[in-house]
């Protein structure tokens, strides 16, 4: 009877036993599938972004190969052969060339390379991706919006009644916790009518909030101004541009290796340009005079039809300078008239705009559905001797 029951115990346990391996294997099967693609994707997306950002990448100017695609005149994506973003020219890792990094604003008026191409470049047909390039830390309104041409901490019509240049700036990590004892380096470029002036550089500190209060006195009451604040945080800064007024389709600012030209706005204003002065502001934080123009012809920015309808001059060596902003005085009609006097008048403009202002410089790739697995990575890089994080997302399409 014992051995009838042993039998009839072991016969249920190797049924259960049977079962439940029927039930986990598979399990274990597909987390192991899982786990595999999952590397795999890890894999790609290491190599792809080490590609970026540690590869020169080549193209085809005129009949010559060349490391430095991005610097190529009369653009065309189509002689881009092999994608990549780095320096050609420094020595240190993970250093980013400006003019291809300009390449992937799509709405450069200088010629840009599409996501479709960028993917057929690297290979990643089947994947998608988005790159992303923010400064280290934020630089924000107080109340932590954005900084840019709709919110500005300075405001040009509290100055129409005080000569002092008054705002304060929030400065964060990334993560939102206040950064204490910031240096904030402020320069302000500012006009009204036939004046122009240059500020000199103030100094201050960011409170144990992250408030930083920036007081100047100015020559004169400003009718348009632009404020420069170069942020640093130990070793690593970062860059703030912003204006006290809205200046929208004046001129577009483009430079290309040693070449600004200047190029008209999408939806221009239909008023014509001149170029007065040129001024260069570097990663250092210091200010350097580039150029004298004036009203006459060779220094005109049509915004109609004619026949200067862009302005361009090489500077042999500014990229060397390691130039982030270009300022410039122009004579224009501000746009809808915005300013306290109408008509036309000495106007403060900057650019090139992707590298303008203190929150993302901008967003390559294709928006993220929500329905894939994602792997990424961020690596710090340098772009005209400012430090940036570059990170980058992969993930397989469902197409």
């Amino acid at each position: 009877m014992n051995a009838v029951y042993d039998h009839i115990v072991a016969i249920v346990f190797i049924g259960i036993m049977f079962v439940w391996a029927i039930s986990v294997v598979p399990q274990m099967s597909l987390n192991n599938i899982q786990n595999v693609n999952q590397q795999q994707l890890r894999n790609t997306e290491l190599n792809i972004f080490n590609e970026l950002l540690l590869a020169t990448g080549s193209g085809v100017n005129g009949t010559a190969t060349t490391t430095d695609w991005g610097s190529v005149e009369n653009f065309s994506q189509e002689n881009v052969t092999r994608f990549g973003l780095a320096s050609s020219t420094e020595k240190q890792l993970f250093t980013l060339d400006p003019d291809k990094i300009q390449r992937l604003a799509q709405e450069n008026p200088m010629g840009s390379v599409t996501y479709q191409k960028t993917k057929e470049l690297l290979g990643l047909q089947g994947y998608d991706f988005v790159l992303q390039i923010v400064p280290p830390f934020n630089v924000t309104n107080v109340d932590g919006t954005k900084i840019d041409q709709e919110h500005s901490p300075v405001d040009v019509w509290q100055l129409q009644n005080n000569e002092d240049l008054y705002f304060q700036v929030k400065i964060a990590f990334l993560d939102g916790r206040p950064i204490p004892d910031a240096t904030v380096q402020t320069t302000a470029v500012y006009t009204n009518g036939d004046n122009f002036s240059i500020s000199n550089q103030i100094t201050s500190k960011s409170s144990i909030l992250g408030i930083a209060t920036v007081q100047a006195p100015l020559d004169f009451r400003p009718s348009s101004i632009m404020v420069i604040m170069r942020v640093s945080v130990a070793d690593v800064a970062t860059i703030v541009v912003t204006f006290g007024q809205f200046l929208d389709n004046i001129v577009d600012v483009n430079l290309v290796e040693d070449t600004v030209t200047l190029t008209e706005p999408k939806d221009p204003n239909n008023g014509a340009v001149w170029l007065t002065d040129m001024y260069y502001y570097s990663s250092i934080g210091s200010f350097s005079h580039l150029y004298t123009g004036g009203t006459d012809q060779d220094n005109k920015v049509n915004t109609g039809t004619g026949e200067f309808t862009n302005w361009t001059r090489t500077f042999t060596g500014l990229k060397n300078m390691d130039p982030v902003v270009m300022v410039l005085n122009v004579y224009a009609v501000p746009d809808k008239g915005e300013l306290a006097e109408n008509g036309r008048q000495h106007l403060v403009v900057a650019g090139p705009y992707q590298n303008l202002l203190g929150y993302t410089v901008f967003e390559y790739g294709s928006p993220y559905a929500g329905q894939s697995p994602i792997v990424s990575t961020q690596r710090s890089v340098v772009i005209c001797g400012m430090t940036y994080t570059a990170q980058f997302i992969l993930w397989k399409n469902s197409a």
